[in-house]
């Protein structure tokens, strides 16, 4: 029963790194707004970084600062996802060891019933 709890709470865990907002990034917030999105808002739709209108491009200083900005918020997204994805993966590993070794341990004949 343990294990099963244990692999719940990785799971919410690895669930939860997922739905956060995104800290921000030098530049201002990876997401439309004021604030920053999560990050598997911007994983499935990169689009909604809220970087802006991409400049046009005669402004190449503008086009790097745009592009950077774009990139550090698509990198905080990613490396997001490629830490809560193995947590993820392991805990509910972890539960089903966990609900096997449980269901194993009730169907032993003879426990818990009284004989007589």
């Amino acid at each position: 029963m343990l294990l099963v709890g244990l692999g719940l709470l990785g799971a919410a865990f690895a669930i939860t790194g997922l739905l956060v907002a995104l800290p921000p990034v030098t530049g201002g917030t990876c997401g439309p707004g004021q604030g920053s999105e999560a990050p598997i808002v911007a994983l499935f739709d990169p689009v909604t970084i809220g970087a802006g209108p991409e400049p046009p491009k005669s402004d190449a200083a503008g086009r790097t600062q745009w592009s950077a900005f774009v990139h550090a918020c698509q990198s905080a997204t990613d490396d997001r996802a490629v830490i809560a994805f193995p947590i993820l993966v392991a805990s509910l590993g972890i539960a089903l060891i966990g609900a096997v070794v449980v269901g194993r341990k009730s169907r032993r004949p003879g426990r818990g019933v009284l004989t007589g």
